[in-house]
């Protein structure tokens, strides 16, 4: 059951508006159009700062979308040159690279995300994909050293862009 109201609060309410009213007036009185200015250029300069990291932000996800796209497109490069390794080889090299792929799929998702959200908001999310192409960089390393030739090298190629790629995850987070 509610609380039985008095009928002087609206009376109350109306009566003390005015009072309120000259309280704001003589607050604003008091401040001079020196400290009006002054609060607005620090309100601009906020907002300048704010604009300027978000278009950091902005530059770093988009620069490692890139490097996810290209990651992406050497992972398809590499997949016809394995081909010419044997069969253990080419199974452990075939997981490194599904792995990668993997890696390179949640660093998409994540970087979209920051791209949605922010960094603030997707931070984890970044961080876990970071921490995804570092296991598939290291298993591309192990498949390296079991591949020889051309597939070696584009193991290694590969393993270098999972590099890049990392790094500019671990920027994006930081940004």
């Amino acid at each position: 059951m509610p609380a039985p109201t008095s009928p002087n609060r609206p009376r109350l309410a109306r009566a003390g508006a005015p009072v309120v009213a000259a309280l704001l007036a003589l607050g604003l009185a008091a401040c001079s159009d020196a400290d009006i200015d002054n609060a607005a250029q620090q309100a601009k300069d906020a907002a300048g700062e704010a604009r300027s990291a978000i278009d950091d932000l902005k530059a770093q996800v988009d620069d490692a979308k890139a490097e996810a796209d290209a990651a992406q497109q050497k992972i398809e490069d590499v997949k016809a040159q394995l081909g010419s390794l044997d069969e253990s080889a080419k199974a452990q090299a075939d997981q490194a690279v599904t792995d990668a792929q993997t890696a390179v799929s949640s660093a998409q998702t994540a970087l979209e995300q920051a791209e949605a959200e922010g960094a603030a908001a997707s931070q984890q999310a970044l961080a876990d994909a970071e921490a995804q192409v570092a296991d598939a960089k290291a298993e591309l390393d192990a498949a390296k050293a079991n591949a020889a030739g051309e597939a070696a090298a584009s193991l290694d190629q590969l393993a270098q862009q999972l590099t890049t790629l990392g790094d500019k995850l671990e920027s994006a987070a930081a940004g």
